[in-house]
């Protein structure tokens, strides 16, 4: 007998995949009136009535089902990884907001700045350990083997799953390809933005300033709208064994970001340089009307030399243009993170088809077992793909195989593991490395020894 609605009280799981069970016992026209459809009244007794919908909206419901089971813990994931990763961080930015005084919307501008760099790692590892914790779940409830039940595959259950890490992909090269060296090459500009910014305020009158290292600089006077200093007297001592002091009557402080360098100005002055030599140590005393010298920066601005750019700073145009050039060796590294920057994408397709058998089989480790196992995937895949890459730089190893082996190895396993787990049989040696890693893994993180 076919009903347009489920009846009450139906179990959720069974709701879900559109399927009801029927009990029927005398009176049942008063206590399941729905069960009487048309002219004819139907009874059964201690029988099993089954409903079904229309297959196209039961395989519609499971799938969107699934989906929202995925969705919910990756997006709780990216956020905690991303608040971890920034934990890192975060004692350098307090640093820079109470000894450097710098304004809270800049700390935000750099934030935003690390967070395309971020979001390369945690949107991958989140959406592997979500799949794990989901698939997980289901097994646990017996909701996999309902749906098994009802007819359907475990190819079926990994479709939604599988269109979502294409989503997850896309974006993914949205951050490899855009993203990323945008948030570096921005990070570095406000870097040096701020240095300069800062260099000349940090300028305290008639104080030796030794902000800036192997340099102290003195003013008698420091004009705080025009940034003008007066008396100014400079020890040198970043060229080591050839020291000098400088003095001067005015001094300007000035950023050059064509070249990225931070440069002072000075009008009227000396330089008394001391040359140490073996034999003899010579003085010598040079005047002059106009003299331009250059600070060094901090640690950190001074990575942000805009002529000196790394690879991963510069834009998939930029590296485009680079790979052009003769000069070998940096033009194997330009092609290396060129090529890594279009496989780091494809992690959240493999992670999806190896998370889903993994998933299902998680449910009866520890609590900490789904973390373990999606932390070991992705510390392992990483780990081959940087183990690969140095191998290409350092060893010179072929460029295109050994930089994609790492990906099509765990794509082959992903897909075997997936067929085997659809077959419900055991895949060669997981018997083993299911031991191992309860073991070594999931008994670690659960506190057991």
């Amino acid at each position: 007998m076919l009903y347009r609605r489920n009846p009450p009280n139906v179990d959720t799981t069974l709701r879900h995949m559109g399927t009801c069970v029927v009990v029927d016992i005398s009176g049942l026209d008063n206590i399941a009136p729905w069960a009487s459809q048309g002219k004819r009244k139907q009874r059964f007794t201690f029988t099993y009535d089954l409903y079904y919908h229309p297959p196209v909206m039961t395989s519609y419901r499971i799938k969107s089902y699934i989906a929202r089971e995925v969705i919910t813990p990756f997006i709780l994931g990216i956020i905690l990884f991303t608040f971890v990763l920034l934990l890192s961080r975060l004692l350098k930015l307090i640093e820079l907001i109470v000894d450097k005084g710098v304004p809270f919307a800049e700390i935000f501008a750099i934030f935003a700045s690390l967070v395309p760099s971020f979001f390369v790692i945690t949107v991958p590892l989140s959406f592997l350990l979500a799949i794990i914790i989901a698939f997980g779940r289901l097994s646990a409830d017996s909701e996999i083997v309902a749906m098994k039940a009802a007819g359907l595959s475990l190819y079926h259950l990994a479709q939604p799953v599988v269109i979502l890490s294409l989503f997850v992909c896309l974006f993914t090269a949205g951050l490899t390809f855009y993203g990323e060296p945008y948030g570096r090459a921005n990070l570095r500009q406000q870097l040096i933005d701020m240095a300069f910014s800062k260099a000349a305020v940090a300028v305290t009158p008639q104080v030796f300033n030794e902000e800036i290292e192997g340099l102290v600089l003195y003013a008698n006077k420091v004009e705080p709208e025009t940034g003008q200093l007066s008396g100014v007297f400079i020890s040198d001592n970043r060229m080591g064994a050839t020291p000098s002091v400088i003095t001067a009557r005015r001094g300007l402080i000035y950023p050059d970001k064509v070249d990225g360098k931070l440069l002072m100005h000075l009008e009227q002055g000396a330089i008394h340089r001391l040359q140490q030599q073996k034999d003899q140590d010579s003085y010598q005393l040079v005047h002059f009307d106009r003299y331009d010298i250059n600070l060094s920066l901090s640690d950190q601005a001074s990575k942000g030399d805009v002529k000196a750019l790394k690879a991963q700073e510069m834009t998939t145009v930029q590296l485009l243009k680079q790979i052009k050039q003769p000069d070998e060796e940096k033009k194997l590294d330009y092609t290396v993170e060129l090529l890594e920057r279009a496989i780091l994408p494809l992690s959240p397709l493999i992670f999806s088809l190896v998370a889903i058998p993994l998933g299902i089989r998680s449910h009866r480790s520890n609590k900490g077992g789904g973390f373990a196992v999606a932390l070991f995937v992705f510390l392992t895949y990483y780990l081959l793909l940087s183990m690969s890459k140095t191998m290409v730089i350092e060893n010179g190893w072929p460029l295109l195989v050994t930089m994609l082996s790492p990906t099509v190895v765990f794509f082959l396993f992903s897909g075997a593991l997936l067929y085997f787990a659809a077959k419900e049989q055991q895949m060669p040696g997981q018997k083993l490395m299911a031991k191992i890693m309860d073991k070594i893994i999931v008994r670690y993180f659960s506190g057991k020894k």
